[in-house]
């Protein structure tokens, strides 16, 4: 399997390279694999497909703070929101609406198990609902920069989303400011771009995320910025739950609010960055209502 992986992570490196569109090969390579996990997850498990009332999906860009926000959610004991599955991946590969919900819990209950450790940081709170539910109301995966890539490769993927789930879909589209966003795409991927490749690849999830927001219905669609997040953590969860239309009670917000971090991260200050650069991108931000209002500045 080390092997397998290995090519997987050649491939995608040039694929990236040559400009294709970018997918995790070493996933992709475990398809089949996950085709029969899933139809064995539901042959041997009786699980509550018949009491989900909504689909959430995350939407926005890597190292946003999404695994916090979904951490926190999939604490609540009607939601069930898994960690890095990405089943728009499991959608397009033809996976039936039962298999990708299967795929969900199940990676929710390995996450779970493993202590929701990730990048360093621990998202794991004791005594509320991660990693089981009582009352299965709200599903969901967060994958919110690969879903972004997603769209950007099959723009009709929401409209299918919709049509395979059989559910009304909620989509969250979390904001960090764009320096700090691109910095961290810099910094972190194995295959790292030069600063303008960031830039372009940030500004091309943006367009498909700002494409998205224009198509879909105003009860489908909850826009928050990192750094309100963690500035305002019981208000912004309220506003979460309450678009999933799950009971906000006051016991798990408490609890949920006091995991989130004092303050984010200023990773834009982790690289050099020329003026010239700032300029580019705060001009290309004012094209956007949800990134104009972010000052410019290292």
């Amino acid at each position: 399997m080390a092997v397998f992986n290995k090519i997987g992570e050649q491939i995608t490196a040039l694929s990236d390279a040559l400009g294709f569109e970018r997918r995790d090969l070493r996933a992709d390579i475990g398809v089949p694999w996950d085709y029969v996990k899933s139809k064995v997850l539901n042959t041997h498990f009786k699980w509550d497909y018949d009491e989900i009332e909504r689909y959430c999906m995350f939407i926005g860009y890597p190292r946003s703070g999404h695994t916090l926000v979904g951490s926190l959610l999939d604490a609540h004991p009607d939601v069930v929101i898994s960690h890095e599955l990405d089943a728009l991946r499991f959608l397009r590969a033809g996976f039936s609406r039962e298999q990708i919900f299967s795929l969900i819990l199940h990676q929710d209950k390995v996450f779970t198990g493993k202590g929701r450790e990730w990048t360093g940081y621990d998202y794991a709170l004791e005594g509320l609902w991660q990693g089981r539910y009582r009352r299965l109301r709200v599903i969901g995966d967060k994958k919110g920069g690969g879903s972004s890539r997603h769209l950007q490769a099959r723009p009709d993927i929401i409209d299918k989303l919709r049509e395979k789930v059989q559910v009304p879909i909620k989509l969250i589209h979390i904001v960090r400011h764009p320096l700090d966003n691109i910095a961290t795409h810099k910094r972190k991927y194995s295959v790292k771009p030069n600063l303008q490749e960031a830039i372009d690849d940030y500004f091309k999830r943006v367009e498909a995320n700002a494409r998205l927001k224009g198509e879909v219905a105003e009860d489908e669609w909850c826009e928050l910025t990192h750094e309100e997040f963690i500035d305002n953590p019981k208000e912004s969860l309220t506003t979460l739950i309450n678009f999933l239309e799950v009971e906000p009670y006051d016991d798990y917000i408490e609890a949920a609010a006091e995991k989130v971090f004092k303050s984010p991260s200023n990773s834009r200050n982790k690289i050099e960055w020329t003026q010239e650069m700032i300029d580019q991108v705060a001009e290309r931000s004012q094209k956007y209502d949800f990134l104009k209002d972010y000052e410019f500045k290292v």
